[in-house]
């Protein structure tokens, strides 16, 4: 049977994107380990809120305010929003949060708090609880 080089290159294409599509929409649940029996669910069944079994590093990424990485205690609630994004935990190390010109130190055991809007500018906010 002989393939054209049309069918070869949409094939190909269309493999691509199917690769593409089953690598970034992985559920947000899979990469963190919560303690068995505390999870609990949106109705679309993404992960709502758990405890997590230990320290991770969570990593928020925004094309308009680049990327951010947090320590999230072990031990602590870890929450998402309904789409999987990432919404709140218990600090486990200090951060430095830069909004304009000024930058305020979250100390470890606060809660972090990561919201982003429709116009896509990422919210980052501490506090103690």
């Amino acid at each position: 049977m002989k393939l054209s080089l049309q069918s070869f290159a949409f094939l190909t294409s269309s493999l691509g994107i199917v690769t593409i599509n089953f690598a970034f929409n992985l559920p947000a649940q899979a990469a963190i380990k919560c303690e068995a029996g505390n999870m609990i669910y949106y109705p679309n069944g993404s992960l709502l809120t758990c405890i997590l079994e230990q320290n991770i590093t969570v990593q928020v990424s925004n094309s308009i305010s680049g990327t951010s990485n947090f320590t999230c205690r072990g031990k602590t609630y870890i929450s998402f929003h309904e789409k999987g994004q990432f919404n709140t935990c218990e600090l486990a190390n200090d951060i430095q949060i830069k909004t304009g010109n000024s930058v305020e130190t979250c100390p470890a055991e606060y809660r972090i708090y990561v919201s982003t809007p429709d116009d896509g500018k990422e919210s980052i906010t501490c506090r103690q609880y």
